[in-house]
């Protein structure tokens, strides 16, 4: 790792003074970089070496050849064939958990990039939901935009089956595996960064498996990431059981209903998903049972006995399929445990000032407060925003180890905005404080999210359970429309974003959302049609009964509210009802073209066909639907533990 350097400067030469740059930079590169492990090359991958990308033109277009030469060197290692994650319709060799048909359940304009818009990739205006296959499309594209080579030396169809840290080099070991040739490698790493996706394995209770087993269910059984282009084979004419309520649960029945399923019965254990929030189901044919859940078979293995927390039972008979819509877990398997994250509560336990804090804290008067009153903070049995094993994506016990997670409702926005955190981190720019310092950080934050009712209920097993027991199913908060849900929605999801818009400040992210004590108007704008997509087109556009009940999905919503806050560019209805589109390219979805008065100087034109070539190179012709991969908190989680 030393070399002697002998050269000869030329003054009259610019081709020398160019050679002699070279040299010094590579003498740099050989002495100073931090070496590290990406694992995953999905979007958080993709984000990361695109922030270093950046990071590197802007120190080249500044003359700072000693800083360019410091950048960390990033190697990636990715399971599948090419970038994209579970983005990716390939299921070869495992490589995806997520189904294969997808529209994106939050509007797009909530992930739309600074540098690279809607508008500059398609030239022209879009719906607010897009397909899967889109969006794959717009994020490669946007990180290609400034270097095409991008993702030439990420090690693809490479599995990482092994990451330990050797105490006594202060590295990180990382076996992996060649994928085709079957070679094991062995490499050792400054850091290293887990970016492998919140959704890295199917979660399945193993107690409601097993009750189908023994009691001699004849159906199909199958996780909903099972789930791909002869879903229409598995629905068409059938009577299929959903269990879970919430996204995927969304996403199928409503792909179920398109395909002409026969009806469509959803379990629903906690109350809580956005399943038991859709105010009306196009074609009559879904029901949602809340608070109940599998507890044996009957007629023979055709019925599914259900069971709510009264022990009332009934039977739904004739059931074809049962899919599992609970959610994923992370795919931590290759990891040391000691590098792992803790995946049971209760969490902060071992936060000494946290059980001070307790002592007389009060919560802030808000909607609930005269249903609810005084509750006293019990165990944090689960975690929002805040992991109390991290700091700010990095492991507590042993910082040089990070992780990459989608927080937010708009996980793409918060992915992106990580990767210039950890990058400053990796640069020098942030320093680490001390562990005490990291852990009064996440103390401050938490006691923030337990002043939300939303967030408490979620992570704070007291509130949640006092809720249950004083809100009964009559009561405001479980009217669709309600005044007073939505304004509690939009101070959760401000919360979020006043947390977001400080880390943007902290990386010195080239966009901002204002500050963690003020959002700017832009900010309020993202959290407007967070609200508007997952309120008012769920629940007060969505009216059971109504003359585009047969029809309407929430897909279907007024966009009228939802406008890019890059470029002020107006979301379009689809080209026809959504249960009527066929296809999931951009004429697909859109009526007649309205192209945006761009000047793109001939880039974004070529760029998106260059790119389109490239996609059908990955990814097969799907069935249009929707899929997201975040779940229920409390059916994956229950999941996860069962």
């Amino acid at each position: 790792r030393s070399m002697m350097l002998c050269f000869h400067y030329f003054p009259s030469s610019q081709k020398g003074s160019v050679l002699v740059s070279q040299i010094i930079l590579n003498s740099f590169s050989i002495n100073m970089t931090c070496t590290v492990a990406i694992i995953g090359c999905g979007p958080g991958g993709m984000f990361m070496q695109h922030a270093l990308a950046l990071r590197k033109k802007q120190l080249q277009d500044e003359g700072n050849l000693a800083a360019v030469a410091s950048l960390p060197q990033l190697t990636c290692f990715e399971r599948g064939s090419s970038p994209g994650g579970v983005w990716r319709a390939d299921r070869n060799a495992g490589e995806t958990n997520m189904y294969e048909a997808l529209f994106t359940n939050g509007p797009k304009e909530t992930i739309e990039f600074f540098d690279y818009t809607f508008d500059e990739h398609f030239s022209r205006a879009l719906p607010t939901f897009l397909p899967r296959s889109l969006i794959l499309e717009y994020m490669l594209a946007r990180c290609t935009k400034h270097d095409q080579k991008i993702f030439d030396d990420v090690k693809f169809n490479t599995s990482v089956e092994s990451v330990t840290f050797n105490e006594e080099k202060g590295k990180f070991v990382v076996q992996t595996i060649d994928l085709k040739t079957q070679i094991v490698t062995e490499d050792m790493f400054d850091k290293c960064i887990w970016a492998a996706g919140d959704n890295g394995k199917p979660s399945i209770p193993k107690s409601i498996a097993n009750t189908l087993s023994s009691g001699g269910f004849k159906g199909m059984v199958m996780h909903s990431a099972a789930t791909g282009a002869d879903f229409d084979q598995l629905v068409c004419g059938k009577k299929i059981l959903l269990v879970g309520d919430s996204y995927s649960a969304e996403d199928l029945t409503l792909m179920a209903i398109k395909l002409g399923v026969k009806s469509v019965d959803i379990l629903s254990r906690s109350a809580w998903g956005v399943a038991c929030d859709t105010a009306s189901w196009p074609r009559n044919c879904v029901e949602v049972h809340k608070e109940y859940a599998i507890v044996g078979v009957s007629d023979g293995g055709r019925g599914i006995v259900i069971e709510n927390e009264e022990e009332d039972q009934m039977t739904l008979n004739d059931i074809d399929t049962v899919i599992f819509c609970t959610g994923y877990i992370m795919n931590m398997h290759m990891l040391d445990p000691s590098l792992r994250l803790k995946d049971e509560g209760p969490f902060f336990s071992d936060y000494e000032e946290l059980h001070k804090q307790k002592m007389g804290w009060k919560m802030t008067k808000n909607h609930l407060s005269k249903d609810l009153g005084e509750v006293p903070i019990g165990n944090i049995v689960s975690y929002n925003t805040i992991c109390p094993d991290l700091y700010r994506g990095h492991l507590l016990s042993n910082p040089n180890m990070m992780f990459m997670m989608g927080r937010l409702d708009a996980p793409l926005l918060d992915l992106d905005v990580q990767a210039w955190l950890l990058l400053a981190h990796l640069t020098g720019d942030i320093t680490l404080p001390s562990e005490k310092d990291m852990k009064r950080f996440n103390l401050q934050a938490l006691m923030y999210e337990l002043q939300d009712p939303y967030i408490r209920a979620e992570i704070d097993k007291n509130y949640d359970e006092h809720w249950d027991d004083s809100l009964d199913d009559d009561h405001w908060m479980y009217q669709f429309g309600d005044k007073r849900a939505r304004e509690m929605e939009t101070n959760t999801l401000t919360l979020q974003y006043r947390f977001l818009a400080r880390d943007m400040i902290d990386s010195s992210y080239p966009f901002d959302l204002g500050t963690y004590k003020k959002l700017n108007g832009k900010a309020k704008a993202i959290v407007e049609m967070s609200v508007v997509s997952g309120f008012d087109f769920h629940s007060v556009q969505l009216v059971e009964g109504s003359r585009d009940s047969s029809w309407k999905t929430f897909r279907d919503g007024n966009p009228t509210n939802i406008r890019s806050i890059m470029t002020g560019t107006k979301a379009v209805p689809f080209k026809c009802h959504w249960l009527d589109l066929e296809g999931d390219g951009v004429d697909d979805i859109c009526g007649t073209p309205a192209p945006l008065n761009l000047n793109l100087k001939g880039k974004g034109k070529s760029k998106a066909t260059a790119m389109k070539k490239m996609l059908q190179a990955i990814r097969p012709p799907c069935v249009t639907s929707r899929a997201h991969v975040d779940e229920d908190g409390r059916d994956a989680k229950a999941a996860a533990t069962e």
